[in-house]
């Protein structure tokens, strides 16, 4: 079964409203599986007639921590770790299901991850210019959280649609790109001409989402605000060539663990990582690369209140944001080399952008390393063991003394 129309014709808009309600009217348990050529597939599974669950496309990961951070922000400092039996299918619900038996999350808001998500992914599909779907009745998916009746979605999506459309986006979208979508990411390249537009602040705020590192969706919820008002914002800027959208890749699976043959397991005990960021993706993308090779991670989504943290668990190296809501990660590094008990730990500041005066004033203020984002495995796991190589080998050389001992 296929449908094929134009981004600016509400022909597959309406047959896959049409389709959805029918599974609903229907009752019907199954999946509906979307195919696409500029996208991975979508996969949607309906018990009884009700969405339980909906994924797919090219940014499955972005989307889930997206949807994390407008339900349960707390989340930053959890640590979502799988079952063993999690599949690249259904591994929201088996990470959303434990931690409800964890009571780390309650069911509504598992319930609103979900029907976030879902939202996300039928207002997506009905941006696509041509798309096949196949509706499979053999394929089940327990439902283990959520029961999501279509309508309720359906009115959501319409919504955003309808602010997109109010917004003049149909067709000014289209212009900038064929494949438009909001999995696209700003990239500022004039940033004189952006900050001469603007204020200080404004500029400020703006550039740390224009480093082609964040998708449309990414800023928009980052930075609290409706999507179609966010493009409507960058549009003017986009048209002048000061701002340009790129394809951006998805980040890893919270279910799977990067590759690291090449690299040594760090010495027992464990040496902590502290990682002051306000965003989650960071602590997740580190944790993902460092504790399969023995580091334990720790996540500090505040960093005024996270001193406390800090100096009760002293950590054996910092990795540190450099622009945060209430402060930056100058002046809080300046802080810690001023204390006796950070005077020497290993400090890496992180940032979006990576210019000479950067690096220069994060010397400045004490940092041992500057690392740039996006986050790379291999220049992680390198500057991680380049900074605890004496560290670590010190504390595997107190740890075999003291087992000798006993």
């Amino acid at each position: 079964m296929a449908i094929e129309a134009t981004n600016t014709s509400p022909a597959w808009s309406n047959a896959l409203a049409r389709t959805l309600s029918d599974l609903y009217e229907q009752r019907a348990t199954g999946e509906l599986f979307v195919t696409s050529k500029s996208s991975a597939p979508w996969r949607l599974y309906f018990y009884a007639g009700c969405l339980v669950y909906a994924t797919g496309g090219n940014h499955a990961v972005r989307r889930w921590y997206r949807a994390l951070r407008q339900h349960c922000y707390f989340s930053t400092e959890m640590q979502w770790q799988p079952r063993p039996q999690s599949s690249d299918i259904g591994w929201e619900l088996d990470l959303l299901n434990h931690a409800v038996e964890k009571q780390q999350i309650n069911a509504s808001e598992a319930k609103s991850v979900l029907q976030t998500i879902a939202q996300e992914v039928i207002f997506t599909l009905m941006k696509q210019s041509k798309l096949n779907h196949q509706w499979r009745p053999d394929h089940l998916i327990e439902p283990r959280l959520a029961f999501l009746p279509i309508e309720p979605v359906l009115e959501n999506v319409t919504i955003l649609q309808s602010n997109w459309e109010s917004a003049g986006l149909e067709t000014v979208a289209h212009q900038i790109s064929p494949n438009f979508l909001p999995d696209l990411a700003p990239i500022l390249l004039k940033p004189r001409q952006l900050e001469f537009s603007v204020s200080p602040i404004i500029y400020q705020n703006l550039t740390r989402f224009l480093q082609g590192t964040h998708s449309l969706w990414d800023v928009a919820v980052a930075m609290q605000r409706p999507l179609p008002s966010i493009l409507r914002a960058l549009l003017p800027w986009i048209q002048n060539g000061i701002i340009e959208l790129q394809e951006i890749a998805d980040l890893p699976l919270p279910t799977s663990q990067p590759e690291v043959p090449t690299f040594r397991s760090c010495a027992s005990p464990k040496a902590l990582i502290a990682c002051i960021d306000d965003s989650p993706l960071i602590g997740h993308t580190l944790s993902h690369i460092l504790n399969p090779i023995g580091y334990e991670v720790l996540p500090i989504a505040n960093p005024l209140q996270g001193i406390t943290t800090l100096l009760d668990r002293k950590p054996d190296l910092i990795f540190l944001d450099l622009i945060m809501p209430n402060t930056n990660g100058y002046e809080l590094c300046s802080f810690l080399r001023k204390t006796s008990v950070f005077e020497k730990t290993p400090i890496v500041i992180l940032t979006d952008s990576d210019t000479i005066i950067d690096r220069v004033r994060a010397r400045m203020a004490g940092s041992s390393e500057f690392l740039a984002k996006p986050i790379h495995p291999d220049k992680t796991i390198r500057t991680v063991q380049k900074l605890l190589g004496d560290s670590t080998s010190e504390a595997k050389l107190r740890h075999s003394t003291q087992v000798a001992i006993a």
